[in-house]
């Protein structure tokens, strides 16, 4: 109890506490706002521009290169989808067809 007293009696002592609680309030409140940029940047967007490589350094070019990709998976998609979905006409000549009733193995 007696070394509470004293503390509280020197002066000094309070006076560097007092700035050490400044300090560190105040850096406190520089970290805490260095450490939470916020940005309007899509995190796709962002992927785009850090897996470039360097090539691409904007907003806007990431995403044209998205709207390119998404262009071309259409394309790949409708080709897949509608260019090889029915029989070839080669394959219809092929395929002889028999009337209900009638024996195949003629």
């Amino acid at each position: 109890m007696d070394e509470e007293i004293k503390i509280q009696g020197n002066i000094d002592i309070n006076q560097a506490l007092k700035e050490f609680e400044t300090k560190s309030s105040q850096e406190q409140m520089r970290q805490t706002i260095t450490a939470a940029p916020i940005s309007n940047v899509p995190k796709i967007v962002q992927l785009v521009i850090k897996w470039s490589g360097g090539a691409i350094k904007e907003e806007r070019q990431a995403e044209y290169v998205l709207l390119g990709f998404v262009v071309v998976a259409i394309g790949i998609s409708l080709f897949l989808f509608f260019g090889r979905g029915g029989p070839n006409d080669a394959d219809l000549k092929q395929q002889k067809l028999y009337p209900p009733g009638s024996s195949a193995l003629q």
